[in-house]
Protein backbone atom coordinates (compact mmCIF):
# COMPACT_ATOMS: atom_id res chain seq x y z
CA UNK A 1 0.00 0.00 0.00
CA UNK A 2 3.29 2.43 0.54
CA UNK A 3 3.90 1.98 -3.13
CA UNK A 4 0.27 3.00 -4.20
CA UNK A 5 0.31 6.20 -1.70
CA UNK A 6 4.21 7.10 -2.48
CA UNK A 7 2.84 7.50 -6.16
CA UNK A 8 -0.21 9.38 -5.08
CA UNK A 9 1.56 11.60 -3.29
CA UNK A 10 4.11 12.69 -5.51
CA UNK A 11 1.63 12.95 -7.94
CA UNK A 12 -1.63 14.91 -6.79
CA UNK A 13 0.58 17.66 -4.51
CA UNK A 14 2.30 19.11 -7.92
CA UNK A 15 -1.10 21.67 -8.56
CA UNK A 16 -0.95 25.53 -6.78
CA UNK A 17 -2.40 26.66 -3.64
CA UNK A 18 -3.34 24.65 -0.70
CA UNK A 19 -7.03 24.28 -1.64
CA UNK A 20 -5.92 22.43 -4.35
CA UNK A 21 -3.14 20.31 -2.43
CA UNK A 22 -6.19 19.54 0.02
CA UNK A 23 -8.33 18.03 -2.58
CA UNK A 24 -5.32 16.11 -4.25
CA UNK A 25 -4.92 14.87 -0.85
CA UNK A 26 -8.47 13.69 -0.25
CA UNK A 27 -8.62 12.12 -3.31
CA UNK A 28 -5.61 10.26 -2.50
CA UNK A 29 -6.67 8.85 0.63
CA UNK A 30 -9.76 7.97 -1.37
CA UNK A 31 -8.10 6.27 -3.97
CA UNK A 32 -5.26 4.51 -1.25
CA UNK A 33 -8.66 2.70 0.06
CA UNK A 34 -10.30 1.42 -2.70
CA UNK A 35 -7.06 0.16 -4.74
CA UNK A 36 -6.16 -1.54 -1.26
CA UNK A 37 -9.31 -3.29 -0.48
CA UNK A 38 -8.98 -4.78 -4.38
CA UNK A 39 -5.37 -6.16 -3.48
CA UNK A 40 -3.29 -3.84 -5.08
CA UNK A 41 -1.23 -3.46 -2.17
CA UNK A 42 -1.24 -6.81 -1.39
CA UNK A 43 0.79 -7.65 -4.87
CA UNK A 44 3.08 -4.74 -4.52
CA UNK A 45 2.39 -3.17 -7.44
CA UNK A 46 2.51 0.54 -8.93
CA UNK A 47 -0.39 1.90 -10.51
CA UNK A 48 1.94 1.45 -14.51
CA UNK A 49 2.76 -2.08 -13.51
CA UNK A 50 -0.18 -2.75 -11.77
CA UNK A 51 -2.33 -1.72 -15.36
CA UNK A 52 -0.33 -4.15 -17.67
CA UNK A 53 0.29 -7.10 -14.71
CA UNK A 54 -1.49 -10.24 -15.37
CA UNK A 55 -1.93 -11.11 -11.72
CA UNK A 56 -3.77 -7.67 -11.19
CA UNK A 57 -7.30 -8.03 -10.01
CA UNK A 58 -10.37 -6.89 -12.38
CA UNK A 59 -11.74 -4.76 -10.05
CA UNK A 60 -8.75 -3.31 -9.59
CA UNK A 61 -8.02 -3.01 -13.44
CA UNK A 62 -11.67 -1.25 -13.43
CA UNK A 63 -10.62 1.01 -10.58
CA UNK A 64 -7.25 1.90 -12.66
CA UNK A 65 -9.51 2.77 -15.43
CA UNK A 66 -11.93 4.88 -13.77
CA UNK A 67 -9.13 6.89 -11.85
CA UNK A 68 -6.10 6.56 -14.27
CA UNK A 69 -5.37 7.62 -17.94
CA UNK A 70 -2.70 5.42 -19.61
CA UNK A 71 -0.01 7.37 -21.90
CA UNK A 72 1.73 6.10 -24.45
CA UNK A 73 4.84 6.75 -26.14
CA UNK A 74 5.77 5.87 -29.33
CA UNK A 75 9.10 4.53 -30.81
CA UNK A 76 11.52 7.26 -32.17
CA UNK A 77 10.50 9.73 -29.36
CA UNK A 78 13.21 11.88 -28.13
CA UNK A 79 14.08 12.47 -25.04
CA UNK A 80 16.20 15.14 -23.80
CA UNK A 81 18.54 14.71 -21.03
CA UNK A 82 21.86 15.52 -19.51
CA UNK A 83 24.66 12.96 -18.64
CA UNK A 84 25.20 11.97 -14.91
CA UNK A 85 27.94 9.90 -14.95
CA UNK A 86 31.27 10.37 -16.00
CA UNK A 87 32.51 8.09 -19.41
CA UNK A 88 35.45 7.60 -20.91
CA UNK A 89 36.56 4.83 -23.36
CA UNK A 90 40.13 4.85 -21.62
CA UNK A 91 38.73 3.55 -18.14
CA UNK A 92 35.14 1.72 -19.20
CA UNK A 93 34.33 -1.63 -20.63
CA UNK A 94 31.11 -3.06 -21.90
CA UNK A 95 28.53 -3.52 -19.22
CA UNK A 96 29.07 -0.50 -17.16
CA UNK A 97 26.30 1.04 -15.79
CA UNK A 98 25.76 4.59 -17.20
CA UNK A 99 22.94 7.12 -16.08
CA UNK A 100 20.91 10.07 -17.72
CA UNK A 101 18.12 12.36 -16.40
CA UNK A 102 15.69 14.69 -18.37
CA UNK A 103 16.47 17.79 -18.63
CA UNK A 104 12.77 19.30 -19.06
CA UNK A 105 9.45 18.21 -18.14
CA UNK A 106 7.75 15.56 -21.01
CA UNK A 107 4.62 17.00 -21.90
CA UNK A 108 1.84 14.95 -24.20
CA UNK A 109 -0.89 17.84 -25.36
CA UNK A 110 -1.50 19.67 -22.24
CA UNK A 111 -0.56 16.42 -20.13
CA UNK A 112 2.85 16.22 -17.90
CA UNK A 113 3.79 12.91 -18.39
CA UNK A 114 7.27 12.52 -17.20
CA UNK A 115 9.17 15.01 -14.43
CA UNK A 116 12.53 16.60 -14.79
CA UNK A 117 15.51 14.78 -13.25
CA UNK A 118 13.27 11.56 -14.02
CA UNK A 119 16.64 8.55 -14.59
CA UNK A 120 17.52 6.69 -17.41
CA UNK A 121 19.85 3.80 -16.83
CA UNK A 122 22.07 1.76 -19.29
CA UNK A 123 24.85 0.16 -19.98
CA UNK A 124 27.86 0.64 -22.24
CA UNK A 125 27.69 -1.69 -25.35
CA UNK A 126 30.87 -0.93 -27.03
CA UNK A 127 34.25 0.59 -25.44
CA UNK A 128 36.92 -0.27 -27.57
CA UNK A 129 40.58 2.23 -27.26
CA UNK A 130 42.20 4.56 -29.56
CA UNK A 131 44.51 3.03 -31.35
CA UNK A 132 46.59 4.34 -34.57
CA UNK A 133 44.47 5.12 -37.54
CA UNK A 134 41.04 5.79 -35.35
CA UNK A 135 39.07 7.32 -32.77
CA UNK A 136 38.14 4.92 -30.15
CA UNK A 137 34.30 3.44 -30.76
CA UNK A 138 31.63 4.12 -27.60
CA UNK A 139 27.91 2.78 -27.94
CA UNK A 140 25.27 3.20 -25.14
CA UNK A 141 22.10 1.04 -24.72
CA UNK A 142 19.26 2.38 -21.72
CA UNK A 143 17.27 -0.54 -20.75
CA UNK A 144 15.26 0.87 -17.60
CA UNK A 145 12.93 4.45 -16.66
CA UNK A 146 13.04 5.38 -13.06
CA UNK A 147 10.10 7.38 -12.18
CA UNK A 148 10.62 9.98 -8.86
CA UNK A 149 7.39 7.94 -7.60
CA UNK A 150 10.29 4.56 -7.13
CA UNK A 151 8.45 2.96 -10.56
CA UNK A 152 10.83 1.11 -12.73
CA UNK A 153 10.23 0.54 -16.38
CA UNK A 154 11.69 -1.51 -19.27
CA UNK A 155 12.72 0.15 -21.87
CA UNK A 156 14.73 0.27 -25.22
CA UNK A 157 16.61 3.34 -26.23
CA UNK A 158 19.45 4.43 -27.79
CA UNK A 159 21.58 8.45 -27.74
CA UNK A 160 21.29 9.71 -30.68
CA UNK A 161 24.60 10.70 -32.57
CA UNK A 162 25.96 11.75 -35.50
CA UNK A 163 26.52 7.91 -36.95
CA UNK A 164 23.81 6.08 -38.39
CA UNK A 165 24.83 2.91 -35.66
CA UNK A 166 24.54 5.52 -33.02
CA UNK A 167 28.25 5.19 -32.11
CA UNK A 168 30.51 8.05 -30.78
CA UNK A 169 33.68 7.84 -32.11
CA UNK A 170 35.48 5.86 -34.98
CA UNK A 171 36.97 8.64 -36.97
CA UNK A 172 40.31 7.67 -39.02
CA UNK A 173 42.97 10.07 -38.57
CA UNK A 174 45.24 11.94 -40.83
CA UNK A 175 48.53 10.44 -41.53
CA UNK A 176 51.45 11.94 -40.01
CA UNK A 177 54.08 12.58 -42.90
CA UNK A 178 53.50 16.20 -45.41
CA UNK A 179 53.66 15.47 -48.58
CA UNK A 180 53.64 18.59 -51.04
CA UNK A 181 50.81 17.98 -54.40
CA UNK A 182 50.75 19.91 -57.14
CA UNK A 183 47.53 20.19 -58.94
CA UNK A 184 46.75 21.89 -62.02
CA UNK A 185 43.74 23.87 -63.28
CA UNK A 186 43.04 25.01 -66.60
CA UNK A 187 43.48 28.98 -66.74
CA UNK A 188 44.61 29.23 -63.85
CA UNK A 189 48.34 26.96 -63.83
CA UNK A 190 49.87 24.78 -61.39
CA UNK A 191 49.42 24.93 -57.71
CA UNK A 192 50.76 23.53 -54.76
CA UNK A 193 48.92 21.84 -51.69
CA UNK A 194 50.08 20.32 -48.39
CA UNK A 195 48.84 16.74 -47.45
CA UNK A 196 49.52 14.04 -44.83
CA UNK A 197 50.35 10.60 -45.76
CA UNK A 198 52.42 7.92 -44.35
CA UNK A 199 51.76 6.66 -41.17
CA UNK A 200 48.64 7.82 -39.43
CA UNK A 201 48.04 9.63 -35.88
CA UNK A 202 46.91 7.96 -32.76
CA UNK A 203 43.20 7.98 -32.33
CA UNK A 204 41.31 10.02 -29.26
CA UNK A 205 39.56 8.26 -26.69
CA UNK A 206 36.13 9.34 -26.54
CA UNK A 207 35.26 11.29 -22.77
CA UNK A 208 32.09 12.80 -21.81
CA UNK A 209 31.74 14.85 -18.29
CA UNK A 210 28.78 14.89 -16.58
CA UNK A 211 26.15 17.23 -17.67
CA UNK A 212 26.46 16.78 -21.54
CA UNK A 213 23.34 17.44 -23.21
CA UNK A 214 22.43 14.53 -25.30
CA UNK A 215 19.14 13.14 -26.97
CA UNK A 216 17.97 9.72 -25.93
CA UNK A 217 15.44 8.11 -28.70
CA UNK A 218 13.02 5.53 -27.54
CA UNK A 219 12.96 2.09 -29.89
CA UNK A 220 9.88 0.60 -28.33
CA UNK A 221 6.62 1.89 -26.77
CA UNK A 222 6.28 2.90 -23.16
CA UNK A 223 3.24 3.48 -21.40
CA UNK A 224 2.57 5.53 -18.32
CA UNK A 225 -0.18 5.50 -16.11
CA UNK A 226 -1.22 8.51 -14.30
CA UNK A 227 -4.09 9.96 -12.39
CA UNK A 228 -6.95 11.57 -14.03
Amino acid sequence: MKSVFKFWQCSSVTGSGLARRRVGLGLGVALLWVLGAMGLDRLGLYPTVAALDPRTPPATQQALTDYFETYTLNPGTPMFVLLQTPLSTAINTVGDTVEVALSQDMYLGQHKILSKNTRLVGQVSLAERAMEGRNALLALRFTEMRLPNGERLPIQAHIKTDRPNHVFGGELTPGTKPMRVTHRIEGIGPYNQVVFGGPRAMGAEVVFAPGERWTLILEQPVSLVLPK
